[in-house]
């Protein structure tokens, strides 16, 4: 029976976050990621969620699609709290995008811009 080991845990959690991170910034689904590495988008979920163990060839398989190194995906390993925040500031931006491009009406996405420049001048005046 495998021995579970915190550190090796967490670093398989750091990979997947920086996938994960990295996919977004390049606007991809997981679907289209997951054809790219040759594997399913519920073994690519698993990946990015640190659950299974990636190998070394299916990683630079996934470093080949996302344009870094292999190195790239170790390091910083224990600086991992800033960049989980970071990943879910990315992932609401990309959220945000994606609804306002949903929106039919020109003015309408003029009107959501405006809002969200009101609201940032409103809390640098606070």
């Amino acid at each position: 029976m495998a021995r579970h080991h915190s550190y090796i845990e967490k670093v398989d959690q750091h990979i997947g976050q920086k996938i994960y991170s990295l996919r977004l910034a390049k606007g991809l689904s997981r679907q289209e990621l997951s054809d790219q590495i040759g594997v399913t988008h519920q073994q690519l979920q698993k990946y990015e969620k640190g659950i299974n163990r990636i190998s070394v060839g299916r990683l630079a398989l996934i470093a080949k699609a996302l344009g870094k190194t292999i190195e790239y995906f170790y390091s910083g390993v224990d600086n991992e709290a800033k960049e989980q925040v970071s990943t879910q500031h990315q992932r609401m931006s990309i959220e945000v995008s994606r609804n306002i491009m949903k929106i039919q009406n020109p003015d309408h996405q003029n009107a959501v811009n405006t809002l969200i420049r009101s609201l940032i001048e409103s809390e640098e005046i606070a």
